[in-house]
């Protein structure tokens, strides 16, 4: 089957994100600083129930963490795993794993019952997931397992996240002062008269001010209060900045606050509550897999992270399954 690619905008948000080097799936804040989630032993130990040989697919892998848990698992078993990982952004190589970028998960590039496993971490879930499950239950062999971690919409990660995007909007609005700092640093670019320069700088340092005016002491504000200092370190030392260079930092400071927004604003809206996953289990079972398991899934300090759902593939009408 020839290999199905995306429209790369799809992904525009993720890309950079993961091409910069970043490990981790979520973290949140704690009173102590963030705290990156260990999903490490959930993985390596049900990749570790599969025999030697095994093909494993690993769903919107990213930075391809949850493919090197299932390398990790191989290692620690002595076994050999053939393991791919696929996503709509762009994705970087990770040793001992094969992952293909620019790929949608509603149109796999993988022949019928070809893989024994299936994972996906945080990820299935963004995609249509009528389509999805339709392809996972094509590409997986009959008897083939899926494990899936999926964003809950009551979990510490979706009510941060709301949170986050909730206090992003307070300060920044429309992003007025983003548009005004370009307007300053034109004026000067373009040498205007010195008093429509003062009056454009001026509207760019009232316009942070009001932006820092609206900062809480919230950790929810932190990512926030990042985008207003530098903004106010711009709008303190204008004449210190080449005009040409700070449009250009402007344009990228721009375009990563976008993908970040859109990141976060994606996560909420991909969360499932319970009716939600029920929906997702019943699009699974028109694919052909049949539950396995359905909880809730905590982490080590007893905090809701997501739902930890499994299937198995190529049930039959007497089949048993949990519910």
């Amino acid at each position: 089957m020839s290999q199905t690619r995306v429209d790369r905008r799809r992904g525009w948000h993720w890309s950079d994100y993961w091409r910069s080097g970043r490990a981790e799936v979520m973290t949140v804040d704690t009173p102590t600083g963030p705290s990156v989630f260990d999903t490490g032993a959930i993985w390596t130990d049900w990749f570790a129930a599969f025999p030697a040989g095994a093909l494993l697919l690993d769903l919107a892998t990213g930075s391809g963490q949850v493919a090197r848990h299932a390398s990790v698992a191989a290692t620690r078993e002595n076994k050999a795993f053939e393991i791919t990982g696929v996503d709509y952004a762009e994705v970087g190589p990770v040793e001992g794993c094969t992952l293909m970028g620019g790929v949608a998960l509603e149109s796999l590039p993988f022949p019928a019952a070809h893989f024994d496993g299936a994972s996906s971490q945080f990820g299935i879930e963004y995609a249509d997931t009528r389509a999805a499950l339709a392809e996972l239950g094509r590409v997986l062999k009959p008897g083939g397992r899926a494990l899936m971690l999926v964003h809950h919409a009551d979990s510490v990660i979706t009510r941060q996240t709301a949170g986050q995007i909730a206090a992003h909007d307070a300060v920044m609005g429309h992003g007025a002062a983003v548009r005004l700092a370009k307007r300053a640093f034109t004026a000067h670019r373009k040498a205007l008269p010195p008093t429509d320069v003062r009056t454009a700088e001026e509207a760019f340092r009232e316009a942070v001010r009001r932006a820092a005016a609206r900062l809480e002491a919230d950790p929810a504000f932190n990512p926030t209060r990042q985008l207003v200092g530098y903004l106010d370190d711009l709008a303190t030392r204008i004449a210190a900045y080449e005009p040409v260079s700070a449009l250009a930092r402007l344009d990228i400071f721009e375009q990563s606050n976008a993908a970040w927004r859109h990141r976060q604003l994606a996560q909420t809206q991909a969360a499932l509550d319970a009716a939600g996953v029920d929906g997702f289990v019943q699009r699974a079972r028109r694919a052909g897999l049949a539950l396995t398991e359905r909880a809730e899934a905590h982490d080590g300090h007893g905090a809701l992270i997501g739902w930890r759902i499994g299937f198995e593939n190529g049930w039959g009408p007497d089949s048993i399954e949990i519910e």
